[in-house]
């Protein structure tokens, strides 16, 4: 039966919204098995249910594997270099001061606290001038011979080019020592000196300055009596030498470090050690060799305050052994260096008891003298030595009123003549400060390049003569004929170095007669073969033969031939009496004989009995002959370069 006020939508309403139902879940039902919505995300990939946990369990191994890895490869860093970023800072950096953008408070007249304002210059003060660094005072030069120490040449094979092919190794050397003003130093940074501008304080306050160079130049004497060009000295290898640390590139930081350093090892960089000998007379300043009859008592009271504490420091080291493994501290770092240096050869055997006795002895002596002159040796302001307490107690160079500086010159020539000039560098305060200086001047931008200041060349040293290898010398001579009807005579002494010494025989010669003898020679002369002996048991066998012991000597060490021959290749050919007469220290006239001989280049000379006794070179053969007997042979393995060495590796390429 057909409803009355009911349309077709609401007559089919259940069957239409069944029909929907049916096509939903027809869909639903499909999606399963055609789109796969259960699958699971498990990193990048879609998996389902049933195998998540099998790619978990594969993700898990793979983790395990990394982190048990021994060498993980590691992601690449970019490099960042922070020195030059610092450096930049300071080259870029604005000159002006900073504003701020608004005041904290109130402002306060800093007039009404006294009428002086202090005023720091800035750049628009006017220019600045260069560092003026003062001259040394006028060098004393020294020069002897020894013999280097046969261990320090097997550490230190630059040695060769100093010594002899085969042992013993004798070298020559001159000694240049001068002082330095540090006080003066600091009133040319204050413009206290020769009117000069001061340097601002705060480009040198905060880093300080110090010592970084002590540079010397020589001339030989020519055959004209003029003097040669000007040249530079060979100093030891591995001499500290702070200027030479320095790269084309460093900027202020790596150069306030090398001040920082070079203050806390100022000892080994003004005034550096002797190469190590075993034979020779022992090393001494040139200040502490020369005449000093003139000197005033607070000038001889300061000498021998010096001779003491340098005699107590060298007891120290015999006893404690040397500073070659002491602890370093590297330029910049901050740090200490426990690496010990593998060629200082540190001594490890007993102190040598006769060198022990003769050292207390010279400070006994000095001890004496001082007491003599009236000085409290209880009273610690005796020491000319400063005491630190640390590490970081260090005394500027703009305290010190007279800084003690030497060098070694391993390259001269012997027989020949030199005088020497010296200079001091120290670090220049103006360096990187361009920002501080005026940009539009180049002539102030040029001073903040050179890290570096340095001082005029001093006034030249006395001259000084380095001693020959050999020599002969007329000490009396006969013309012939006369009452006694003689013949031609002359004697004359000839000197060669041997073992760190002068060797001297005397012959009687007549026309015709070559200049040679053999001559016997005193003193333990060995000979070391290092392939053989290591240097512990070579230093325990010198210490037996200084102990008087009667043990023979070990494998790798001989004794060399007692007898040496001279032979000058000269002969004589006259004898004659001069012109003229002198007169001798106890007031007779004396006519001086000349000697008439060939040398071995075949030339002509002719000598003067008066002449070379008077000579000095004759003085120093003569001293050094009659110290030969008396001299013990040293010790071998002492430091064959200075603990500082290492802190200042050249940087030139």
């Amino acid at each position: 039966m057909k409803l009355k006020g009911v349309n077709p939508l609401e007559q089919h309403i259940e069957k239409i919204v069944l029909g929907i139902v049916l096509v939903l879940f027809l869909v639903v039902l499909s999606m399963q098995f055609v789109t796969r919505p259960n699958d699971i995300d498990v990193g990048s990939r879609k998996v389902s249910p049933d195998q998540v946990y099998t790619v978990l369990e594969g993700q898990a191994k793979q983790l395990d594997s990394q982190l048990t890895d021994l060498s993980p490869g590691l992601p690449e860093l970019a490099s960042v270099d922070l020195v030059a970023r610092y450096n930049s800072a300071f080259e870029d950096a604005s000159g002006g001061a900073i504003r701020l953008s608004a005041a904290f408070g109130q402002g306060v007249d800093v007039t009404a606290f006294g009428p002086t304002i202090i005023h720091v210059p800035g750049p628009s003060d006017g220019p600045i001038a260069a560092l003026e660094v003062p001259t040394t005072s006028r060098p004393i030069a020294a020069s002897q011979w020894a013999t280097l120490d046969p261990y320090a040449v097997l550490a230190v094979p630059e040695f060769e080019a100093f010594v002899p092919s085969a042992q013993p190794f004798d070298f020559a050397s001159v000694t240049v020592e001068a002082t330095f003003n540090g006080k003066e130093l600091e009133s040319v940074l204050l413009g206290k000196s020769g009117g000069g501008s001061a340097i601002p304080r705060r480009f040198w306050a905060a880093s300080g300055l110090a010592i970084l160079g002590f540079e010397a130049q020589r001339q030989r004497l020519l055959e004209d009596g003029s003097w040669g060009d000007s040249e530079s000295i060979e100093t030891p290898p591995h001499t500290p030498m702070p200027t030479h640390a320095m790269g084309e590139e460093a900027g202020l930081l790596e150069l306030t470090a090398l001040v920082a350093t070079a203050n806390k090892v100022v000892d080994d960089v003004a005034r550096p050690m002797f190469p190590p000998t075993i034979a020779g007379p022992m090393w001494t300043p040139p200040s502490e060799r020369i005449s000093h009859e003139d000197d005033s008592d607070t000038l001889k009271t300061n000498r021998l305050k010096k001779q003491l504490d340098r005699a107590k420091a060298e007891l120290e080291k015999m006893v404690n052994g040397p500073v070659g493994n002491q602890p370093n501290v590297r330029p910049g770092s901050g740090k200490q260096s426990t690496r010990s240096n593998p060629r200082s050869n540190p001594r490890t055997t007993k102190v040598n008891p006769k060198l022990k006795e003769r050292l207390e002895k010279k400070i006994k002596d000095l001890e004496e003298q001082l007491e003599d002159l009236g000085v409290d040796l209880d009273d610690p302001t005796t020491s000319t030595q400063r005491t630190r307490s640390s590490g970081s107690d260090i005394k500027s160079v703009l305290e010190e009123e007279s800084v003690d500086l030497w060098l070694h010159d391993l390259g001269v020539e012997p027989g020949v003549t030199y005088r020497y000039r010296t200079r001091v560098i120290v670090n220049n305060p103006l360096f990187r400060k361009s920002s501080e200086l005026d940009p539009d001047d180049a002539d102030q931008q040029a001073l903040t390049k050179d890290p570096f200041a340095t001082g005029d060349w001093s006034a030249w040293s006395e001259q000084v003569v380095v001693g020959a290898q050999e020599y002969f010398f007329v000490t009396s001579a006969e013309p012939g004929g006369g009452m006694a009807g003689g013949g031609i005579k002359a004697t004359i002494e000839l000197y060669k170095m041997f073992y760190g010494h002068y060797r001297r025989s005397t012959l009687s010669v007549s026309p015709g007669d070559a200049l040679a003898t053999t001559v016997r020679m005193s003193g333990d002369l060995l000979y070391f073969d290092s392939s053989v002996i290591d240097v512990q048991e070579a230093a325990k066998a010198v210490e037996a033969l200084a102990g008087d012991d009667s043990e023979d000597l070990p494998d790798g060490i001989s004794e060399l031939s007692s007898r040496m021959t001279i032979h000058l290749g000269a002969y004589l050919l006259d004898v004659y009496e001069g012109q003229g007469s002198m007169e001798s220290d106890l007031g007779q006239q004396l006519t001086p004989m000349l000697v008439v001989l060939r040398d071995r280049d075949g030339k002509v000379i002719v000598r003067s009995d008066l002449g070379d006794e008077a000579s000095s070179a004759y003085a120093l053969a003569t001293e050094s002959a009659s110290e030969a007997s008396m001299t013990e042979l040293r010790i071998p393995g002492m430091p064959a370069i200075s603990p500082a060495a290492e802190l200042f590796e050249s940087k030139e390429p």
